[in-house]
This record gives structure tokens, sequence and C-alpha cells, in this order.
């Protein structure tokens, strides 16, 4: 046996009892005084390998776990070597699906929002709705419920999006220590800061709806009001100091008073056993707001960092966590650049050109991307056609102009994407040489153009030859706003109802389009 007795008898290195738990579970202390001894429970060598030493490395490459006050394993530390990054695509991506969702509520929910996004010029009223923003009181407007109690539950959501992005704070669980404190705080700015984009920016309520660019009577009736009482019955125009100060402010008491029934009510509840579903269920029910969160990014209600057996650095479900070293190897090899040239035609013709499976609007364009992530792009686009989309003028020609979004797919032979491209469409309108009557002069002839805006959305399939061509195929939509004769009556307008927005009306017509051609990535 390595480090035996002697054979020939003489005095030697007695030898100790082998203990087996003290070879697997050997101590490692940097700081032990008997760290060099020659001679311990739990050295063994054979063939002058030092086996104490080798299943010592194993030990301390492990990553440290984090254990709960009853003892369960809960989660792991990341390592020296391997730490993450605060994830910023995270959290932008899943506050702009938060924002998204909000958004697609409100106009679902609300036909003035709906009559306001499809028949009014969008930029106009939102630069008006801006300036009238009347920030000389608190209250708004709004009902007790949607102030006091929704937008609180908006700004506890938003400050879990900013915290299960934060590697370190997602692992706290409510305590009287400086990181679960951070963390908290850190939620509470961002929470402010989406609280203050939801009020004014283009995709909050300014743009989307015109909030502070128009008024209406407090009194809980339609247009016109007949209860309402000049210089009694009050009206507003729903902007305030309240949802700017109390959404984020009483959102991250919200966030608090989750995660205290999180871990005093929710754990207790669940105990030792975590795979039965009814503790699940009443998880995720007692914590409304951090289960919105968790489906945000696409993660079931219960769904808790720390709880997690893996090291959380390593790839799961969900964009909020970093990449497996395979996509790393694919964004690596991630070709940015693309470029598509097509033939382009409305097989179900124009405004101007009535057909069903035709040739019609034939003409060409081009196409470049640049690929942000391996999911999403950013699109520009260049088309002209034949003969106009205006319908009351069917010659001439289009020129369309766009620049957004491509969401990508990829697959081993195939690319799916789909791309959304707000723009601006122009009519160039052929003038023919004609006599002046009026002014006896000849005037040549001429072409006119009226721009118009526009919005493109296509659903195409890229079939790879190989790594750098492939054929696109392209079908979608060309919607283009026309502005209409009728006009609303002056704005301004009398109290209660004063209004600061355009009086002008569009229409929106569709032009669906197929689009087909080689792609070149590079």
């Amino acid at each position: 046996m390595p480090n035996g007795p002697s054979a020939s008898g003489d005095s030697g290195p007695q030898s100790v009892p082998f203990d087996s738990l003290r070879l697997l579970a050997p101590n490692f202390d940097d700081n032990d005084a008997d760290a060099d001894s020659t001679s311990n429970g739990s050295e063994i060598t054979v063939n002058g390998i030092d086996l104490g030493a080798a299943v010592g490395s194993v030990y301390q490459h492990r990553p440290a776990r984090k254990h709960s006050p009853n003892g369960d394993d809960l989660s792991l530390e990341p390592t020296a070597d391997q730490p993450e990054h605060y994830n910023w695509h995270g959290l932008l991506a899943q506050s702009l699906y938060f924002n998204a969702i909000e958004s697609s509520f409100r106009i679902a929910s609300d036909d003035q929002i709906r009559y306001l996004l499809a028949t009014k010029p969008f930029w106009h009223d939102y630069f008006a709705s801006m300036k009238q923003f009347n920030m000389r009181r608190w209250n708004d407007g709004d009902p007790f419920l949607v102030n006091y109690v929704g937008h609180p539950m908006q700004g506890s959501v938003s400050s879990y999006i900013e915290i299960q992005n934060d590697p370190l704070g997602r692992q706290q669980e409510i305590s009287a220590t400086s990181a679960y404190w951070m963390s908290r705080f850190k939620g509470f700015l961002w929470a402010t800061v989406f609280s203050t984009h939801s009020e004014i920016s283009p995709f909050g309520e300014a743009g989307i709806g015109n909030e502070g660019g128009w008024t209406y009577p407090l009194a809980d009736c339609h247009r016109p009001c007949p209860s309402f009482k000049p210089g009694v019955t009050k009206y507003t125009n729903n902007t305030g100091w309240v949802d700017f100060i109390i959404t984020p402010t009483v959102g991250a008491l919200w966030v608090l008073a989750e995660d205290t029934i999180d871990r005093y009510v929710s754990d207790r509840i669940q105990g030792d056993d975590r795979s039965h579903i009814f503790p699940k269920i009443i998880r995720g029910s007692l914590n409304p707001s951090r289960t919105m969160a968790n489906f945000i990014r696409f993660k079931k209600p219960w769904y808790r960092d720390f709880q997690e057996s893996e090291p959380y650095w390593r790839p799961s479900h969900g964009i909020h966590m970093l990449p497996s070293d395979e996509v790393r190897a694919q964004n690596q090899r991630l070709q940015r650049f693309s470029i598509a040239t097509h033939y382009r035609t409305a097989p179900l013709g124009t405004s101007s050109q009535r057909c069903i499976l035709c040739n019609a609007g034939r003409g060409a364009g081009l196409e470049a991307d640049y690929a942000i992530t391996p999911w999403i792009s950013a699109s520009v686009s260049l088309d002209k056609q034949e003969g106009s989309l205006e319908r009351a003028v069917p010659d001439g020609s289009t020129l369309s102009a766009g620049f957004g979004v491509r969401l990508v797919h990829e697959r081993p032979h195939n690319t799916f994407s789909l791309s959304v491209r707000p723009g601006v469409v122009v009519d160039q309108i052929p003038i023919p040489a004609h006599v002046d009557t009026v002014h006896r002069t000849y005037v040549a002839s001429d072409e006119l153009n009226v721009v118009h805006p526009a919005a493109t959305i296509l659903l195409a399939n890229d079939y790879k030859l190989n790594r750098t061509i492939a054929l696109r195929s392209s079908f979608g939509a060309t919607i283009v706003r026309y502005r209409t004769t009728p006009k609303d009556p002056p704005y301004v307008g009398e109290i209660p109802y004063l209004s600061w927005l355009s009086p002008d009306s569009y229409t929106n017509r569709t032009t669906w389009i197929w689009q087909g051609g080689p792609v070149f990535r590079f």
C-alpha cells in the first residue's frame, strides 16, 4: 500500500487508518497550517501522483452554492473567471415588449385612440400634445384605481424587468443587506425612466392617444355631456404630476411587498419540495408583478432565479440569459450586411388599377440590412413601380422609401423574416404640355410629386443556395395615408371641449405586393 510500513520491519512512517469520508471531503483551507504536512489522513499517492491534490482541484473549481436558512441548496454563485455582465439587450428588449403589450391593450379597449391613430397626423398631434402638458397640478383626472393601483403595478413590473437582467440583483431575496437594497434601488430608477417614457414618448400616452392634446369633462359622460355645468364640472386633458411620481415610488413599495410575501409566505408554503404544482400557483398568484415580468421574458409565473440548481450564467430559455458557447460562435460567424435586389408587383392590383392575380404596378427595388443580433436587423428599402397608388390618378409612377427593422429566424436551408418599415410614398404624376388660355401661354410638360406617409410590412423566405447567395420571396402590404377633403371643425373650440390637434383627417389604403430576387450576404 502507498505510505504503508516498511517491509523490512524498520521503524518508519506509521500507517494511519483509512478514512474514506475524509478522502471524499478533504479540507483545502489555504490558511491551514498542516496543509504542507507530508502525512495526513487525506493524502494518498499512487506512483508519485498526489490524488488528494487532484481531488482538491476539482473541489476548488466548483462554484460556491448559496443556501437558504433551512439549508436548502438554492443557487450557484458565479466563478471569478466567468462573470456575467449586465444584460442591456434584455433590459431594452423586455421593456419594449412590455410597452407594446400596454399600448396594444389601450388601443384595443379605447375607440378614441383607434380613431386618432387611423385618421389623424401622428407627429403633428404628438408635438401639439406635448406643448399642452399641464404640470401645475397633481391629479390628471383618472380614477383612483388607475392612478394608485394600475400605475404602481406598471412601476413594479418595470422594476422587476430591471432586476431580472441584473446578474446580482435577480439572485437577491429580501434582507437587510446592501446588495438587496442596491438592486431594488436600481429597479426604482429604471421604473422612473420607464414611467416617464410611458407618459411623454411617441410610443407612450402622448403619442398613442394624444394625452394632453384635448380636454374632456370629468363627469362620466360622452360628448356632448348633458350633465356638464360651466364653472362647476371640472375638465382635464389627462395630464399632471400623479403618474410621474406615483408609478415609480409606490411601484417600489409594491416590489418590497411582493418580495416579503415571496420569502415569508410562498417559501413556507412551498417548503423543501418544489415538485408540487399547487405551491407554485400560489407563488405566482401572490406576486402578480413578478409573474408579469416572468411572462415578458418567457418564464413560468413561479420562476425564481435564486432557486435554479444550475449556474445562472448558463444558457436557458428567456431573452435575459447570456448566449451559449454555440450561440457565441454563431454570432462571430454572423454575416452583418446583406443586399437584395428584387422585382416587384401588385398581384391584387392597386387603388388606381383593380384586378385579381394580375401584374399591376410592376417595378424593381433594393433592400439593405445590417444585423444587430442574429434575430433583429436594421432594414432600409427603395422601390419604384409603374402607375400611381392614388386612386384618381392611374398614370405616372410611384417611388417608395422605408426604414425599419427585420425580425429574423435562421434555419439550415431557409431564413424566415418579418420586416416592418415606416417611410414615405411619392406619387409622381405627369402633367402633359398644354396651353394656358387665361394667360395665353404654352406650358411644357412637367411632373408633380405628392408625398404621403406610408408603412410596409413584409413576410419573407430566403432559400439559401450557399453561405453568400440566397433567393428571397416576399409577400406583404404597403399602407398609404391620404389626406381627405373634409376637415374637422377648427381646433381649440369651447369649454369643456378644447383641442389642439390637427383638423386634417386621413384615410388609409392598402396595396398588397409580392417581391422576389437574389440576396447577397457578407
